[in-house]
């Protein structure tokens, strides 16, 4: 999974996502050169989730499955 910036500049490429104990660990490459591991808490992950205005949870289904489509469709 790329992330990007609005100007499309690659801030970071998580290449897995895992758990560790309660903690979400996304490990990755920050700005295509330097190796990073991010611990992330379950309250951050609530608080996280709550950045998300209504319609974008609403549609959160739909964006998934249109992403697993296109990831298959690439890929095939």
């Amino acid at each position: 999974m790329k992330l990007y910036s609005k100007e499309g500049v690659e801030m970071m490429d998580v290449t897995s996502i895992g758990l560790d104990g309660d903690k979400l660990v996304l490990k990755g490459k920050m700005m295509g050169a330097m190796a990073a591991t991010i611990h992330i808490k379950p309250a951050d992950m609530w608080a996280a989730f709550q950045l998300f205005p209504w319609a974008v949870r609403l549609r959160m289904p739909m964006l998934l499955l249109k992403g697993w489509r296109e990831g298959r469709n690439a890929s095939g």
